[in-house]
């Protein structure tokens, strides 16, 4: 059973006749806890499990490099002039030799036999190489991918989208190259007013800071009216847009993107023209705009065809109960796990941004910990009771300087009519706090906007229920 997992959210194509595993498939006794994928996920519940036993076999199985970086520091890394090669802080090999597991990078896995407990093995570096591998226990934890438009293929060149080490990468080395060759500023579109598109329009604007020319303008495009729609009361999401404007950030909102085309023609490798025609519908009038480059930001995809090739559940459409948990509302993707991260099939476990725990899709640093830390003890001694993952309420950071966001989702038991918001100005910015309308005194989630409201982060979250327990 074939699959066309996409684990790691890694560009195949970066993969080179130099590139090497770092390690044979083993042969161990007993059999090995296996993690598919070299991401925060797999990597953090790795670190977890060494915590608790040092001679359990632990297997990591991963389609690119496996070399460990923090993913989030993607959409804040080029103001900062972070090379892409500098934001891995570990390589594969030290990884391996860190945490005492067996890494195969450059390997995918085709198919999986949940009956048997194994998987099968395929090098990406010599393609006749595959073999069968048995395990205890398995973990996906295969990320997602950026979500792109119909139609739409990313193409390293004029067209990108960031998810990964690898394309953060070829998007900073075109973007570099542009700014040298042409003597006007860098036009960059992006596709997608949410926190992806903010925190990377915000740090692309940023690197003219102190420069007397721009070396790029930044123009955002999102169907909705407001930045961060899905994730801000209307007052917070004005705010930041007015922030986001003031430093620089053109925004076209309420458009439909009807087409994106490259103009081939064009020598993209010199010439000062635009690149890439966008071609939209705003206010009943069909317009256009030219950039040199467009990011696509407009969310992800959790990585599920490996699981769904197993047979294993795949969420829906269908809305988390609210009588079971105080999680989030969020967007139906991902594998299904219940409360100890188990999924529809004996011994497969899936974390991180793969993962729909108990209803609820987050794919932020928080939740992952969460879910690494109790997997962990389950999986460290299989004698144990299993270890319910628990959720305090946990804010989400969004990186953007003109305005500093922290976030706090309201618990999906609520619908918006049934909340009010309350606004406290700051020298700054706001606050902004979630009540019941018929309890004032009860605080359901929160918006800080500003460095002077952020500092109520701790007090506040301490106020509002775990999301789940």
């Amino acid at each position: 059973m074939q699959s066309t997992n996409n684990a790691d959210s890694a560009s195949l194509d970066s993969i080179s006749s130099n590139d090497a595993p770092i390690a044979q498939l083993p042969n161990t006794q007993p059999q090995p806890v296996i993690i598919i994928g070299s991401g925060m996920a797999g990597y953090t519940l790795a670190r977890e499990l060494r915590k608790l036993t040092t001679s359990l076999p632990i297997v990591l199985v991963c389609q690119d490099s496996g070399d460990s970086y923090a993913k989030p520091t993607l959409s804040n890394a080029y103001a900062q002039n972070k090379l892409a090669d500098s934001i891995a802080n570990a390589s594969a090999a030290k990884m391996a030799e860190t945490l005492n597991l067996t890494l195969l990078n450059f390997h995918q896995v085709t198919d999986i036999d949940a009956d048997e407990q194994f998987i099968v093995v395929r090098s990406l570096v010599n393609e006749a190489s595959q073999t069968t591998l048995a395990y205890r226990d398995l973990v996906l934890a295969t990320g997602a991918h950026s979500r792109l438009l119909p139609n739409l293929a990313v193409n390293h060149q004029t067209i990108f989208a960031v998810n990964h080490l690898d394309e953060y990468k070829s998007f900073q080395q075109r973007l570099n190259t542009l700014k040298s060759q042409k003597s006007a500023p860098v036009k960059v579109a992006i596709i997608g007013a949410g926190l992806i598109g903010c925190e990377f329009a915000n740090d692309l604007i940023g690197q003219n800071t102190g420069n007397q020319t721009a070396d790029i303008t930044v123009a955002v495009f999102d169907k909705a009216a407001r930045p961060l729609a899905q994730q801000l009361p209307s007052q917070a999401s004005i705010m930041l847009q007015d922030a986001l404007t003031q430093s620089g950030v053109t925004f076209y909102l309420g458009t439909d993107i009807t087409s994106i085309t490259t103009n081939v023609n064009k020598n993209i490798d010199t010439s000062d023209n635009a690149t890439v025609t966008i071609s939209f519908d705003r206010d009943n009038q069909s317009q256009t705009f030219e950039a040199d480059i467009v990011l696509i930001a407009i969310g992800l995809v959790a990585n599920t065809d490996l699981a769904a090739s197993a047979n294993i559940a795949i969420a829906s459409s269908q809305h988390i109960n609210p009588t079971i948990t105080h999680l989030p509302r969020t967007v139906q993707q991902g594998i299904k796990v219940d409360a100890y991260l188990a999924t529809s099939a004996k011994h497969i476990y899936a974390i991180g941004d793969c993962a729909n725990v108990m209803g609820s899709y987050m794919p932020y640093v928080m939740p992952l910990m969460n879910q690494a830390k109790a997997l962990a003890k389950t999986l460290a001694d299989p004698n144990m009771a299993p270890t319910k993952v628990a959720y305090p309420a946990m804010p989400v950071a969004i990186k953007t300087p003109s305005l500093p966001l922290v976030v706090l989702p309201v618990s999906g038991q609520y619908s918006d009519d049934q909340l009010y918001w309350q606004t406290t100005p700051t020298t700054d910015g706001m606050v902004m706090t979630a009540h019941p309308k018929d309890d004032s005194h009860s605080i359901l989630g929160f918006v800080l906007a500003g460095k002077e409201a952020a500092k109520q982060r701790l007090t506040l979250t301490k106020q509002v229920a775990d999301w789940l327990s």
